[in-house]
């Protein structure tokens, strides 16, 4: 039952060196780090690191970079090699790369413009291969205007309406809905003439006033310069592949670690900083202290201080060996344990199986569920898997103990046919099966609760001693008093079966009634103490820590007072309360017996089922199918069963919640200091 002793840490040094000393906390994987440590009263104005957003904005950046080259980031990349540790230096190596590729992206998006207008200029030079004139001479004519371009070709019959019109017009090829053609018109009359062919469906084609010679020669010129351009354009894609061969590799590096930075944000948040110094605080094991100085300390210049951690809310960090640390799962579930209180999951890990195996016991399910637990384990991150390895093994235990083996008790011998132990228990012959000794099983069940409530009786008395809470240690129900009333109450009426009389009026008075009205008077005691421990100084620890734990007390109380009716009625009805509490929570283990009995229930209805088979296949389908939900089902309900007991009957005795855990900061990168 441990937890964890931690050792709060101051740690200062160089701004410049902030992020590189974060990611040394993260690598470590021990550390916790804490709000901002109280910088109030120093000459320096104080302020918080918070630059959300900056790194991710330059992880962007290396993204699109990426896209740009065409090449592929590994963000778990190592980076050792990458000296950059603040934001100005990642930018300038961004900027210079970004530099490079815009003024060759630049070039490029203009050429791949020219390209494409080039070569829609070649497609439409294509559809007027006929002409054989200068396009030079055409476009430096004066007085007439010429129109290269395409129309319906149902529209050309409608041209002979138009005889009369001042316009020359020439078709160059057709194609299946319309026909490439040109018209010539006098300047003064281009007007009437656009009008006209507009009307009738005809696109202009723009050529551009730079062409020269016939279309054929026109063409052969523009092929040439269009393959120019591309040699170009591949040229500067020869430049940028180079560019990517050279900065793949550290843009990697720049990418993984900017996301180590922006990933530890979340410590960055916590940084004060102190003009060019930089203060963070958290907690680390206690036994990592030289390891932890030694792994930030690398270049000389960063302290770490331990600080005191009164005042401060610590975190718990549970500390078990491996067979017990599954059932961390439990005990997080409840709540987990305050930084000064003791951690029950050694307590949950026995008694968890001790239980678990005495209700569902069987040799065969048992190891089934071992089986499957240990594959879960294996081939997933199920945090049950572990503790069904563990539940099943207990299980397998107390059937060879029951003598059941997948529900068949012939084939080991059940405790209770053992001449010995049957005429112990008070049978000259032994049981038939386990029904016989029902009755056995409840009062053992009964002993088994018992055993556990004492027992968690005794750990809230160890607590309380440990953290000085008095009220509850010496008079609370699961105190020294309500400890004493219930092992004296029940062995007394224990005694009365096996004839010894203990309830003398002496034993009464003695361990009975003045458990009682000790816990009916505590407020009184309680208040004679405090009175009693006023105006003196501590003398030692335990002095000093009752004193304190009195007056935080009395101090949360704020002074009431109360009537003689109200202090009586309340006090009686606490003492019925708990006077109840002790009954119910004591006759509530009566269901590990009944369990066993459904247990041996169930499968002497999966036998019986199976014998209706008269043998065969049929028989060991139905023993499959019956064993299997018996383990499925009953398993699972007695596992619920258990946590029950745990939470509800021993938890709530001495467990004392509120603790927050201790979550460490980790990141699987290194980084050179």
């Amino acid at each position: 039952m441990a937890i964890e002793k931690l050792t709060l840490v101051n740690v200062e040094g160089p701004l410049k060196k902030v992020n590189k000393t974060l990611v040394h906390c993260c690598e470590s994987g021990y550390f916790h780090m804490s709000p901002p440590p109280d910088v109030s009263g120093t000459y320096l104005e104080a302020k918080s690191l918070r630059d959300k957003g900056q790194y991710e904005r330059m992880i962007k950046r290396c993204r699109v970079i990426a896209q740009q080259l065409g090449v592929t980031l590994d963000e778990n990349a190592p980076y050792d090699s990458v000296e950059y540790n603040v934001s100005i230096d990642f930018r300038r190596y961004l900027d210079g790369v970004e530099k490079k590729l815009s003024e060759l992206y630049d070039e490029k998006r203009a050429l791949e413009k020219t390209i494409k207008e080039h070569g829609a200029i070649y497609n439409n030079l294509e559809q007027f291969g006929d002409l054989d004139i200068d396009f030079a001479e055409l476009f430096a004519c004066e007085f007439i205007k010429i129109r290269f371009g395409y129309m319906p070709a149902s529209n050309i019959r409608k041209l002979d309406y138009y005889k009369d019109r001042p316009y020359f017009f020439y078709r160059f090829r057709n194609d299946k809905d319309f026909v490439w053609c040109m018209y010539i018109v006098a300047k003064n009359q281009r007007d009437e003439a656009d009008y006209l062919f507009n009307s009738l469906g005809f696109h202009r084609v723009m050529l551009p006033a730079y062409l020269s010679g016939n279309s054929d020669e026109a063409t052969e010129l523009l092929v040439a310069t269009i393959r120019t351009e591309t040699e170009k354009l591949e040229a500067i894609d020869a430049d940028i592949a180079e560019i990517a061969k050279q900065e793949q590799e550290k843009l990697s590096q720049v990418y993984s670690k900017l996301i180590v930075f922006d990933n530890s944000y979340e410590l960055r948040s916590n940084v004060m900083v102190l003009g060019s110094r930089f203060h963070f605080s958290g907690y680390i094991p206690s036994n990592k202290e030289e390891q932890f100085e030694s792994l930030l300390n690398v270049s000389g210049d960063i302290e770490v201080t331990p600080v005191p951690t009164e005042g401060r809310d610590t975190p718990v960090k549970l500390k078990n060996n491996w067979f017990v640390k599954p059932f961390e799962m439990f005990v997080k579930m409840y709540g987990l344990p305050s930084a000064d209180g003791i951690d029950p999951t050694p307590i949950v890990a026995i008694t968890y199986m001790l239980v678990y195996g005495i209700m569902f016991g069987d040799v065969g399910q048992g190891l089934c569920i071992t089986l499957l637990g240990l594959l879960m384990t294996k081939f997933t991150k199920v945090k049950l898997a572990p503790i069904m390895t563990r539940i099943g093994i207990s299980s397998a235990l107390f059937g060879v103990l029951y003598g059941s083996v997948f529900g068949n008790e012939h084939i080991i011998t059940p405790f209770f046919h053992v001449p010995e132990i049957h005429k112990l228990l008070g049978y000259e012959t032994p049981p038939e099966n386990i029904f016989g000794i029902s009755a056995v099983l409840l009062i053992a069940a009964l002993l088994v609760g018992v055993t556990l409530v004492v027992m968690s009786m005794i750990v809230n008395m160890i607590i309380c001693i440990k953290t000085h809470d008095i009220e509850n240690g010496l008079f609370g129900a699961s105190g020294l008093t309500g400890f004493v009333f219930y092992v004296a109450l029940l062995l007394g009426l224990g005694g009365s079966f096996i004839g010894l009389d203990l309830m003398q009026p002496w034993y009464i008075a003695l361990f009975i009634i003045l458990p009682l009205v000790l816990m009916f008077f505590k407020e009184p005691i309680l208040h004679c103490m405090h009175k009693s421990t006023s105006g003196r100084k501590g003398k030692g620890n335990i002095d000093t820590g009752l004193k304190k734990k009195l007056d935080e007390m009395f101090r949360e109380k704020g002074g009431e007072k109360k009537s003689v009716g109200n202090f009586i009625i309340e006090g009686v009805i606490e003492l019925f309360e708990t006077c109840l509490t002790y009954l119910t929570n004591t006759m509530s283990f009566l269901r590990i017996g009944g369990f066993i009995l459904s247990h041996a229930g169930l499968m002497l209805v999966v036998n019986v089922l199976a014998g209706m088979t008269g043998g065969g296949v049929g028989y060991i389908v139905v023993q499959i199918l019956g064993n299997a939900f018996v383990t499925g089902v009953e398993g699972f309900l007695v596992g619920i069963q258990v946590l029950r007991l745990e939470f509800y009957e021993l938890f709530s005795r001495f467990f004392k919640g509120g603790g927050k855990p201790f979550n460490p900061a980790t990141i699987t990168k290194s980084a050179e200091a």
